[in-house]
């Protein structure tokens, strides 16, 4: 019988070992800073074309697959957060903010399933797909009169990046899904605007600029055949400027 005693006590102990990390509601694991956050800023302020559609669907499928991409793929651990474009910078939240519990275990070994538990894996996973679904809702915003990309991005870039000389080998991708034609009183594209690293040379624009030293930004840009006027080549590759003015690294940059 001694045997048998020594296994089970051997398979409790791994079980202690092997214990999953405890999440909390939004199923980050608790106490710790996730490695890396997706940062997406979706701009509904105009209505999205079927194309826009099929792309953002693609895009966030890419963050949730295992196979996904590296630089687009949320992986165990990591943060997706997702804010609309909004008017009212002072009540901007998240529309979604969940973490990735762990890649899907329907391939998972035996010795797996026992220690790390497969069936709350499973409901983790469910729940993880079930907070990003309401992603794919096809619902139209009601149109703006203004466009606040810049102003929006100053309020959430700081509540999820650390400072500079916090940020350690915590990383950021930002992603803005936007026809990118900033409008307000400050600055807007539907007319003259100042270049790119005007904005942190000037007084009255320093409020819109950003701290991204050391992030990641996807740029997709939403054309419209009303606003090409707007969106030219100049305006395309201002926002590649404006993006490294400020400290960041442009790791992807699209036109749909």
């Amino acid at each position: 019988m001694r045997p048998v005693r020594w296994s089970v006590v051997l398979l409790l102990v791994t079980l202690a070992a092997c214990s999953p990390t405890r999440l909390d509601e939004n199923l980050c694991p608790v106490g710790q800073t996730p490695p890396r956050t997706t940062l997406l800023l979706l701009d509904t302020s105009d209505p999205l074309a079927p194309k826009h559609r099929e792309v953002f669907a693609r895009l966030i499928r890419e963050m949730q697959e295992p196979a996904g991409p590296d630089d687009y793929r949320v992986g165990p651990g990591e943060a997706l957060v997702v804010y609309e474009l909004s008017g009212d910078l002072e009540r901007i939240e998240p529309l979604v903010q969940v973490c990735n519990p762990g890649d899907r275990p329907d391939d998972w070994d035996f010795k797996r399933e026992v220690t790390q538990g497969k069936m709350i894996a499973l409901r983790q996973w469910q729940r993880f797909r079930e907070r990003v679904e309401p992603l794919f809702a096809d619902e139209e915003a009601t149109p703006q009169a203004r466009s606040l990309i810049l102003e929006c991005l100053a309020v959430i870039v700081p509540r999820h990046v650390p400072s500079s000389r916090m940020r350690g080998g915590v990383r950021t991708h930002l992603v803005i899904y936007s026809d990118l034609l900033q409008h307000s009183d400050s600055l807007s594209h539907y007319g003259p605007f100042p270049q790119a690293d005007a904005i942190k040379k000037t007084a009255p624009l320093r409020h819109l600029q950003t701290d991204l030293d050391n992030v990641e930004v996807s740029l997709y840009r939403l054309e419209r055949k009303r606003d090409a006027r707007w969106q030219s080549t100049d305006h395309y590759y201002w926002w590649t400027r404006l993006i490294q003015s400020f400290g960041g690294q442009v790791i992807h940059q699209e036109s749909i």
